[in-house]
């Protein structure tokens, strides 16, 4: 996939979502807006009905008169109707004064047309004012040159950040993305859903899906390292047997050096039958086996725990990329596999949130 690029891949999920048209239009990217102007000049340059043969008799051609104009305008006014969906359509907001103009213009004409029938007012200066709409050069507008390019990389920076990801992943080679379970990659997830919670025009449920699914991978491969790594299990207990460990947590191998002393010291103390500090010593060291064998089963049954709901987290992640959960019903779910927290921040809730009313 040398030829891979995020642009690309945000276009083809254009054409296959069309949820994500509005989005790629503030950004001045609407090639069908493009063509339906075309279309609309080619209408409205198109020849008019022909007025038919008058015959003589007053109510026959009147009647025929009547349907002329009725079909003249009818003529012109599907071209019409077509210019008015135009400026209705998602464009540039920047733009929405020259939309104004375009229907302004065009309720102007429809008014020239009943007050003069089988007429019809020059069709150039809607032509223009529509052509000025697409191209966004409308003099009276001050739109800066560097708009649309500038929407274009948040386009491709904040909404395409979830692809990016997704295709570093799948890329062996490619390490421009932390690995999901670091703190790092964490916090520059944080940072994208907090540019994208800033950004309304770029909210979209599918874009919010790719955030939704990304955070649910970040979770997931956080749960498995947690599954997997014993000292955060170990710092997850609440009550653990006191030892230099939990005191000096930044020493490797403290327990077993102090161990190792306490040891030394109830054998000497045997050999010197010094009983006052050996019987101590052994006592001692009797418990905290006893203590470090419960340690290690409450451990084993935190792995479990933790195991537990990953796989649970898995099914909801599954289930959501099948499109099996939408963003309005997996919003509880997350709360309840993370009571506490520690997967799922505000962002993520934020984010659910900006759909939770739409329809």
């Amino acid at each position: 996939m040398a030829d891979w690029s995020i642009w690309k891949t945000l276009e083809d999920w254009r054409s296959k979502r069309h949820e994500l048209d509005p989005i790629f239009a503030r950004a001045g990217v609407a090639p069908e807006l493009e063509s339906l102007a075309n279309r609309l000049a080619t209408d409205l340059r198109r020849a008019p009905p022909t007025k038919p043969l008058l015959s003589g008799d007053i109510d026959r051609d009147d009647k025929e008169m009547a349907g002329y104009y009725e079909a003249y305008y009818r003529h012109f006014d599907e071209s019409l109707y077509k210019a008015e969906t135009l400026v209705r359509m998602p464009w540039v907001p920047e733009a929405a004064p020259t939309g104004r103009a375009v229907l302004a213009e065009v309720e102007r004409i429809r008014k020239e047309m009943r007050t003069h029938p089988g007429t019809h007012p020059p069709f150039e200066p809607l032509d223009q004012l529509i052509q000025q709409y697409i191209r966004l050069d409308d003099p009276d507008l001050s739109i800066p040159a560097d708009l649309m390019n500038a929407r274009r990389q948040q386009l491709i920076d904040v909404a395409g950040y979830p692809l990016t990801v997704q295709h570093a992943i799948k890329d062996p080679y490619d390490d421009s993305v932390p690995p999901l379970s670091s703190e790092e990659f964490r916090t520059q997830l944080h940072e994208k859903m907090r540019q994208y919670l800033e950004q309304d025009w770029l909210h979209c449920r599918v874009v919010t899906q790719w955030y939704i699914s990304l955070a649910l991978d970040a979770a997931l491969a956080r749960k498995k390292r947690d599954a997997t790594d014993d000292e955060r299990i170990r710092a997850m207990l609440k009550r653990r047997w006191p030892t230099l460990s939990v005191v000096l947590p930044e020493l490797e191998h403290i327990d077993q050096v102090w161990y190792l002393l306490l040891s030394m010291g109830a054998i000497a103390s045997l050999i010197m039958e010094i009983w006052w500090l050996a019987i101590p010593l052994i006592i001692w060291l009797n418990l905290s086996v006893g203590g470090h064998r419960r340690e290690r089963k409450e451990m084993e049954a935190r792995r479990a725990q933790l195991a537990s709901r990953a796989q649970s987290l898995k099914t909801v992640r599954d289930r959501f990329s099948h499109n099996q959960l939408t963003l309005e019903r997996i919003a509880p779910m997350l709360r309840q596999l993370d009571e506490k927290g520690e997967y799922f921040d505000d962002h993520v809730f934020a984010l659910l949130n900006l759909h939770q009313f739409s329809v």
